[in-house]
């Protein structure tokens, strides 16, 4: 008996090492997959947020349904029970759960709070064994349609597709998580335990969070304006840009048509696209204040200086360009030739550079190249090499043909003269930050002087004649100066050409004109009826500005101040003339030099000052201690009082000027 007993306790002892010892790891697996079943789930993303502090992208706690398909008993009868609740064909769930080679299958993912309850209770009330829940992260975008191709979306793993959700997927998507389902012997699940970096439902493995420079305020309102456009003038398309001029800080980037993120496979790619940087249109005469500016920096011209606009017409070899709407003009300064928006005229500037001088500065002013901003699918735009130019090239880009831009590169341009000169870095996002490491600030390109602070000045001030008495006049603010420029340009054909159907209308320009507090970019792609910039685009503009500098808390000036009534200035020389002869458009021109004591009968009348230039009629008056409220551009052609009568000290000389070509026409 002892022998027997002793006998048996050595097999146990040896079944026992066998079992515990050398098959240890066997059983472990073994036990592992009849007790444990692991999830792998999708990490939780980053917050995005702007400015202000509002959440443009948050996660959100929901449930998905998996099967495992070896403890699905009835795979016909389970998938018909799951068909009408989850709203998928029963032959294609059965399929699913008829998988015994897997151990784990998606039924269906992120399913609404309704849609998990009656699944649970289906569960306990069929006894579905093989059906589970488990909680996963799933990004929502509050806002809806706001700034939806800029942010982006994810996709079915969290995964970023496009726009900044893309761009910093690494930074925003955070560390995978994986949830283990434990299940008791008769294969009932008893409990759940997260490892790898928790359960997703869980902050510890979130990703890092982004802090735009885009105010929610703003972006709706520039999104507000392009959808009122597109509907009025039945427009393909629109873009917006608002810009900080003096950080580069993008406020807002709209683009319509839109689109919901929440659901963003329910629109084609067309519509998910982001416009003002992915699309390349030709700028038209927004593009004039790239030869303006170059050729008063360097020189080339003044600002009193004629510009022969030949009538309408410049003849290059056997091409003949004309001005736009048939219009024909003589002589105009650079002045006149921005506000009325001469095409001949600018192309004569343009051809005062040369090629190189004006590929330069064009070049210089960040076109043919990406702006650099945080966004994936950016174009650099269409800028043919200067040896490849054609003897049209140099006249016809000088008014936005030949040359492809996106409507931010157009924005930064305009932000180089509204900011004294010098480009911008332009950015969208402003920080990162990270539970785990410290904030961090994304490295830019330093900002790059472009013109002296004195031709800035002096492009602000014409293109503020542009609003006030120019192509531009709806772009004004009530309460505010802004500045800015008009573009209607004809689309490009396939094979060569323009159409004479399809146009893209534009203004960009900045407000305050005298202290620029943003740039605002507005294009319209393609209108119906209506298609110059200064109808379509420039009320948008207005619209947008007024909202913008509300927001910001810009102080308007008083009412009946909106420009300044007063003008000062040193006629003698220099600068300063030229900046009073740029802004002949204000009420009042007062001369600061001192003023010539009347000494003679000569002296006590109003001169003759017709046919003069305003500069010139300003020179006499100023003698007379007479001050000067001129109405239009060009040259005298009228005057109130009449030469000869008394000049009356400190009274004011109400001048009319017109183009040279008007002078002496009949009425």
């Amino acid at each position: 008996m002892l022998a027997g007993v002793g006998l048996w306790i050595l097999v146990l002892l040896v079944r026992l090492v066998d079992l515990q010892v050398l098959r240890k790891d066997e059983f472990t697996r073994r036990a592992a997959r009849q007790q444990e079943r692991t999830v792998d789930l999708a990490p939780r993303r980053g917050i995005i947020k702007d400015a202000d502090g509002t959440y443009l992208a948050i996660n959100a706690r929901v449930e998905s349904v998996f099967a495992i398909p070896s403890d699905v008993a009835d795979p016909g009868r389970e998938a018909e029970l799951l068909a009408s609740v989850l709203k998928h064909p029963a032959k294609e769930l059965a399929r699913k759960l008829e998988s015994p080679d897997k151990e784990f299958i998606w039924v269906a993912r992120r399913v609404s709070d309704t849609v998990a309850a009656r699944v649970k209770a289906l569960i306990a009330e069929k006894r579905l064994p093989g059906i589970r829940l488990v909680a996963e992260s799933a990004r929502r975008y509050p806002e809806g349609t706001l700034a939806a191709a800029a942010l982006g979306y994810v996709g079915l793993d969290n995964q970023g597709l496009a726009g900044l959700e893309y761009r910093f997927d690494a930074d925003v998507r955070g560390k995978p998580a994986r949830v283990t389902l434990l299940r008791d012997a008769a294969q009932r699940p008893y409990a759940s335990r997260a490892h790898e970096g928790g359960e997703a439902p869980s902050e510890g493995n979130e990703g890092a969070s982004l802090t735009l420079t885009l105010r929610t305020a703003i972006q709706h309102a520039a999104e507000r304006e392009l959808a009122k456009v597109v509907v009025e003038s039945h427009a393909k398309g629109a873009s917006a840009v608002v810009l900080d001029p003096a950080t580069g800080a993008i406020l807002a980037l709209a683009s319509y048509p839109t689109f919901d993120p929440n659901r963003f496979g329910e629109v084609d790619a067309d519509a998910r696209r982001c416009r003002p940087l992915a699309d390349s249109y030709e700028p038209g005469s927004t593009f004039k204040i790239v030869a303006a500016a170059t050729a008063l920096d360097s020189g080339t011209i003044a600002l009193d200086d004629p510009i022969d606009c030949g009538g309408g017409t410049l003849t290059i070899g056997s091409n003949t360009i004309h001005e736009h709407g048939g219009k024909g003009w003589s002589v105009l300064t650079i002045g006149d030739i921005l506000a009325h928006s001469s095409n001949i005229g600018i192309a004569h500037v343009a051809m005062t550079l040369g090629r190189a001088s004006f590929y330069k500065s064009v070049r210089d002013f960040g076109f043919g190249q990406k702006t650099g901003v945080e966004l994936e699918g950016e174009a650099a735009g269409l800028l043919q090499d200067k040896a490849g130019w054609s003897a049209l090239t140099l006249p016809t880009m000088a008014f936005g043909q030949e040359i492809g831009v996106t409507v931010l590169q157009m924005a930064r341009a305009y932000a180089a003269i509204a900011n004294g000169g010098v480009l911008p870095a332009v950015h969208m996002v402003d920080s990162i930050q990270s539970s785990s490491t410290p904030e961090r600030r994304i490295e830019r390109p330093a900002p790059r002087r472009l013109l002296s602070e004195e031709t800035a000045r002096v492009m602000r001030v014409l293109l503020q004649r542009v609003v006030e008495m120019g192509t531009g006049k709806a772009a004004a603010i009530p309460g505010y100066t802004a500045a800015g420029k008009t573009g209607t340009a004809q689309k490009a054909v396939p094979g060569g050409g323009y159409s004479r159907e399809k146009y893209v209308a534009s203004f960009i320009g900045f407000t305050p004109a005298d202290r620029p507090r943003v740039v605002i970019a507005v294009v319209v792609d393609e209108p119906k009826g209506r298609t110059y910039g200064g109808e379509v685009a420039a009320p948008v503009f207005s619209a947008i500005g007024a909202e913008t500098l509300r927001i910001l808390r810009e102080p308007s000036a008083p009412v009946g101040t909106t420009r300044p009534s007063v003008l000062v200035a040193d006629l003698a020389e220099g600068a300063a003339a030229s900046a009073l002869s740029a802004r002949l458009h204000a009420d009042d021109v007062v001369p600061a030099s001192n003023r010539l004591e009347r000494g003679s009968d000569a002296e006590d009348r109003v001169p003759d000052l017709s046919g003069r230039s305003a500069r010139e009629a300003v020179r006499l008056l100023a003698a007379r201690g007479l001050a000067a409220h001129v109405t239009g551009t060009g040259f005298v052609v009228s005057q109130e009082p009449p030469a000869g009568a008394p000049a009356e000290r400190e009274n004011a000389c109400a001048l009319v000027l017109a183009p040279a070509r008007t002078i002496g026409d009949a009425p």
